[in-house]
């Protein structure tokens, strides 16, 4: 039976095309976390990518990636000929003031040029082994001409190639300017797991380990709307050592700094369906604090499960990485309910004095309410410590809702006979 072609949604997936992009971007990034004082790094301005250093000199980056993981750079590998051809004609560009052969060879001087791909080397690629031998002193500028020469002679009855002509196109440049090119061209093979060497990078710069990913992740994220950004305003991609210094220092320090790292929460925060049977919720019904008729009744309702969520999250990541004990947690709530008690008796203190000689079934429900009211915003204003980091509201806050909801601690003076099982 006849095998089907691919199908034209096969042969468009966004897959297939972007993940070329993707390697060039992730390249930019890996260099862009090496930068030195004086050094730029430009993403498709002169190449691909591009290195501007502090003497004046270039480094002109081509990127190839192939989705085939055993795929080699073969002798007339169609992404090596393209790539050399490419140089070729930014070398001889007349609209960079590059026509005659002294401002091409100074062009030359100053600028190098590398291939990098996740294609892997084969000893059948005898010019990539007459590059290095050239270079090694070990092959003469004529070896390689000669070489070039045969592979790019068409069969009997055949016309060149594709590839054939970007040989040929090579071979019809200055043997002075050949000398010149072949010195300053280099490859760079089997460069694959660029996130991987990118978080290498930057845990160098003595991050803590459980911490690298969120660097990572910091730095990403703010480069991809920096280019975003910049594309969108007309501007051209290049980061000098300052501006880089500038945009991402803080992640590194962020890092290296002694204390909890406070993680964001990225995602939508799932409200429940029944959110009226979480116990923190129904002390704000039964308090009055809320009512399911507020205008801002459902906003609410989203803020205090984002805390809650928020807090969850961090306590678990810490636990995971070790930054803190199961016993930490425990004395931070022990700590977390004394703050809460402190406050709930003063708040209620005239109230407790007046049941001395009174029920609490005599005394006026709203009067209970307004002194729940009064307790509960007293307690959200209090930012919590937990290993000398100091924590935001969203996470204290998140902290008070998780206890309501045990329920350890609640805002109504009868909130224990009322909740607590």
């Amino acid at each position: 039976m006849k095998q089907a072609g691919k199908s034209v949604q096969d042969q468009t997936a966004a897959d297939t095309k972007s993940i070329g992009f993707d390697y060039q971007y992730y390249y930019f990034l890996y260099r862009m976390v090496q930068l030195e004082k004086g050094q730029t790094v430009g993403y498709e301005v002169k190449d691909d990518v591009h290195i501007d250093k502090e003497n004046g000199d270039s480094v002109l980056i081509q990127l190839k990636h192939s989705l085939d993981s055993k795929a080699n750079l073969t002798e007339k590998d169609d992404d090596l000929w393209k790539t050399i051809a490419n140089w070729t004609k930014l070398i001889n560009d007349g609209a960079q003031n590059r026509s005659n052969l002294d401002e091409q060879l100074e062009y030359i001087k100053k600028t190098s040029f590398l291939l990098v791909t996740n294609k892997s080397s084969t000893k059948t690629n005898k010019f990539l082994q007459y590059i290095k031998a050239f270079n090694e002193g070990n092959k003469e500028l004529s070896d390689i001409k000669s070489y070039l020469i045969k592979i790019s002679a068409p069969k009997k009855g055949k016309s060149p190639s594709v590839v054939d002509g970007y040989i040929i196109l090579l071979l019809s440049q200055d043997d002075i300017w050949l000398d010149g090119f072949f010195n300053k061209m280099g490859f760079l093979l089997s460069k694959d797991s660029l996130i991987e060497s990118i978080k290498t990078k930057i845990k160098g710069k003595n991050i803590i380990e459980n911490r690298v990913d969120d660097v990572y992740e910091s730095i990403d994220s703010n480069l991809r709307t920096f280019i975003y950004d910049e594309v969108k305003a007309g501007k051209k991609i290049n980061i000098n050592f300052d501006l880089y210094y500038k945009k991402f220092t803080k992640y590194y320090e962020m890092g290296r700094r002694k204390g909890l790292l406070i993680r964001s929460q990225d995602t939508g925060v799932p409200v429940p369906s029944n959110p009226m049977d979480y116990i923190s919720i129904k002390q704000l019904i039964d308090t009055e604090i809320m009512d399911e008729n507020d205008l801002d009744f459902n906003e609410e309702i989203i803020r205090i499960f984002t805390d809650k969520l928020l807090m969850n999250n961090n306590e678990k990541r810490w636990l995971q990485d070790s930054e803190i004990t199961n016993q930490d947690i425990n004395n931070f709530n022990k700590r977390t309910i004394r703050k809460w008690k402190n406050n709930f008796d003063k708040i209620h203190a005239l109230l407790k004095k007046e049941l001395r000689t009174t029920n609490l079934i005599d005394v006026d429900k709203e009067k209970l309410n307004i002194l729940a009211l009064e307790c509960y915003q007293e307690i959200l204003s209090l930012n919590l410590t937990l290993d000398e980091t100091d924590l935001e509201l969203e996470l204290s806050n998140g902290k008070f809702y998780i206890l309501s909801d045990q329920p350890e601690i609640g805002w109504a003076y009868d909130w224990r006979e009322r909740y607590k099982v």
